[in-house]
């Protein structure tokens, strides 16, 4: 599959990644270190690398790991770090064709069942008392960056990214993204052809890596060459000065967030900083804030909804949110979503469940549907707001 406007060339590189990694997190980096090389590609706090930088990074972090930590033995490998650290040891775990689990650090006691006894723990500050498997701090990922893994095999095995969740009764349940395969590069190229991400565009996500959305924007990134710059714990003010001084076009953020960019606007004075698409995602959409939006940067917004699990099944285009403020949008290709206990495809209102990325959810939303437009009319749980 390619994308639309895509080279020849590109897509040439990108097959040739797919056959050596499968349709994985690893075949984008390795397609985008070929054919975007130089481009500035990721950009966290204070480090910044192009795409072949990346690339060698992550080959230098899998090297080490694989013959330190994992005493090259197949085990899965939980990241709960921030930083660069988190991007960069998930593309060389998933290098090595090892099941990989990304969690947001703060919430690591929290998911702590979810840990496999025998994973390695990349983690922030000190390693936690009740895990007794290997551990590595996310320091030491950062200097083994520098590491030579050029010679480093291939691997037959497929990584699979594993992202946990928690339920209203304290549940924790883990689904599997898979290798993102078909369906997850069926959905990074809807998402790219309602987004209209570029190879010149610099794209602010306020979404970390543990998070759907987060990851797939590092899969768009790849994919279409964009520059992707990660603010997922900064002030509304810092993201501010990020998108001027960083020529962000486009940004993607919770309500939440860009509640807190609008009110930041408003106390201090500033002109908003020019963007060229706003991308809402994260909790559910407010008609309110979609007109405040619109009043600030002009009809450029979208909307998307999806879970932890599936990454964004629904995307609402602005022409669309103009005339349904307040809509979660239409399906996304290799996405489904309907109302549990209704067969077919027709209006109703319930409890919602979701398809993508080789998982499928009921959720704890009710949605309706009307003429295959999805509106999330009530949430049973409080989103998640620790990143």
């Amino acid at each position: 599959m390619r994308l639309r406007g895509m080279p020849p060339t590109h897509a040439r590189s990108l097959w040739r990644s797919v056959r050596g990694h499968g349709i994985t997190i690893t075949a984008l980096a390795r397609h985008a270190a070929r054919v975007h090389a130089d481009r500035p590609g990721l950009v966290v706090d204070a480090w910044s690398a192009t795409f072949r930088e990346l690339w060698r990074a992550a080959e230098g972090v899998a090297a080490v790991l694989y013959l330190g930590p994992l005493e090259r033995r197949p085990r899965p490998v939980v990241l709960a770090c921030a930083g660069p650290a988190m991007q960069v040891a998930l593309i060389a775990v998933a290098r090595l064709g090892l099941d990989v689990m990304p969690l947001s650090p703060r919430l690591l006691d929290d998911y702590a069942r979810a840990v496999p006894r025998d994973a390695l723990l990349i983690h922030d500050g000190e390693a936690p008392a009740w895990h007794r498997g290997p551990t590595a701090s996310s320091e030491q990922v950062m200097a083994w960056a520098s590491t030579d893994g050029s010679g480093l095999g291939r691997t037959r095995h497929r990584a699979r990214i594993v992202l946990p969740s928690m339920t209203a009764a304290g549940t924790i349940t883990t689904h599997v993204q898979g290798a993102m395969g078909v369906q997850g590069l069926r959905q990074l190229a809807g998402l790219h052809d309602r987004l209209g991400i570029e190879g010149t565009d610099v794209v602010l996500a306020c979404a970390p890596p543990h998070r759907g959305q987060g990851l797939q924007l590092l899969g768009m990134a790849l994919l279409a060459g964009a520059t992707l710059v990660s603010a997922a714990h900064t002030p509304a003010a810092d993201r501010i000065r990020i998108i001027r001084e960083r020529f962000v076009s486009v940004l993607s953020a919770s309500p939440r967030q860009l509640t807190g960019i609008l009110d930041e606007l408003e106390r201090s004075g500033e002109a908003p900083p020019r963007l060229r698409r706003i991308m809402v995602a994260g909790e559910d959409i407010d008609a309110d804030l979609v007109r405040r939006l619109h009043a600030t940067w002009g009809p450029i917004v979208l909307s998307a909804y999806g879970t932890v699990q599936t990454g964004t099944v629904a995307v609402a285009t602005p022409e669309l949110l103009s005339a349904h403020p307040g809509t979660a949008g239409r399906r996304l290709p290799g996405s489904d979503f309907g109302i549990v206990g209704h067969a077919g495809r027709g209006d109703a209102t319930g409890l919602l469940w979701v398809r993508g990325a080789h998982a499928t959810v009921i959720t704890e939303d009710r949605g309706r549907i009307d003429d295959g437009r999805l509106t999330i009319v009530g949430a049973l749980t409080q989103p998640d707001t620790a990143d």
